[in-house]
């Protein structure tokens, strides 16, 4: 953190006032110096990257043993390991709450994560070597979704809810498109629907759910993963469609109402994401002529870049200003 003078002078006038005790102005006054500098964001990365290199470990571990432990042991073992993760987070939960729950320990998140992380693979393995569901395996990404969104709402976790998202998304997808594909075809408009519905559904139940009170400090998970399925599904139009030029208009016009939506409620990701969409929108656009010389539309196409990247840092600023 910065030092800030002018923050400094106001803890020391605090202090002579009396509002503050001497240690209460004496850690302020080393916050507002630069003395006390926060290493949250560092631990937390640090925590993260953790966590994915020791599930990536414990996968190659058993798969270099597989022969020798024998599938039974490798799922007895990697399940004793998910629970034991998850029943350290239950002892140190808070009690659930539809409002949002103080941290109970630095890790918490983290081993959280790497419990269902770990509970989440056991199924896999479970279902990879038993051929419960047979073709209709994409089922077990639902369980995984209703899964991470139980720890998500009981933990209250965004991490987990970010998690149950991707894999109902990843359901969808792939309940629609293994069918087909499996018969040397595609379905890439039902597919592009699908992303388009799903986006919206995740979107509205964030809305609702804020405006009711339940865990309202979801809903930017919600919404933000809901913006980048629509956007997406209607990104898939304009360079996969026919008709991409309707595909288009729909999109700059989501995009646009997305922009000013977020602008309003002071949210950067839904905006750059908005902006970036259109951008690439209207970079089709400008390669739809089709022409031989490419340099004009690439200049163009460098301009718009610009004008999109200046667009969210100059909205990002102003955001950031209260």
């Amino acid at each position: 953190m910065s030092a800030s003078p002018e923050v400094a002078a106001a803890v020391e006038a605090l202090r002579a006032e009396g509002v503050l005790s001497g240690e209460q102005a004496s850690r302020l006054s080393r916050v507002a110096r630069g003395d006390l500098l926060s290493v949250r964001p560092e631990l937390r990365a640090a925590l993260y990257v953790g966590v994915l290199l020791l599930v990536s470990g414990v996968g190659l571990l058993l798969e270099e043993n597989l022969g020798r432990l024998g599938p039974a042991a490798v799922a007895g073992a990697v399940g004793l390991a998910a629970a034991a993760c998850l029943l350290w987070a239950w002892r140190r939960s808070a009690p659930f709450s539809w409002r949002e729950a103080a941290p109970q320990h630095a890790a918490f998140d983290y081993v959280l994560l790497l419990g269902a992380l770990l509970a989440a693979a056991d199924l896999a393995y479970v279902e990879a070597e038993t051929r419960l569901l047979g073709p209709a395996w994409p089922w077990h990404l639902l369980a995984v979704a209703v899964f991470y969104g139980a720890l998500a709402f009981r933990f209250d976790s965004k991490m987990l809810l970010s998690l149950a998202l991707a894999s109902f998304a990843a359901w969808r997808g792939l309940a629609v498109s293994l069918p087909r594909v499996s018969l040397g075809e595609g379905d890439a408009a039902r597919l592009r629907w699908e992303a388009l519905a799903t986006g919206a559904l995740f979107a509205a139940v964030g809305i609702v759910a804020a405006r009711r009170g339940l865990k309202a400090h979801f809903e930017d998970v919600w919404v933000n993963g809901g913006v980048l399925l629509v956007l997406a599904g209607l990104l898939s139009g304009v360079f996969e469609s026919g008709a991409w030029t309707a595909w288009l208009i729909a999109l700059l016009a989501v995009a646009t109402a997305v922009a000013a939506a977020a602008y309003r409620a002071r949210r950067t990701l839904p905006f750059a994401q908005a902006v970036l969409a259109g951008y690439l929108g209207l970079v089709r656009a400008v390669f739809s002529g089709g022409g031989g010389d490419i340099a004009g539309p690439m200049l163009l196409a460098a301009v718009l870049g610009c004008a999109a990247l200046a667009a969210i840092f100059l909205a990002h600023r102003r955001m950031r200003v209260p």
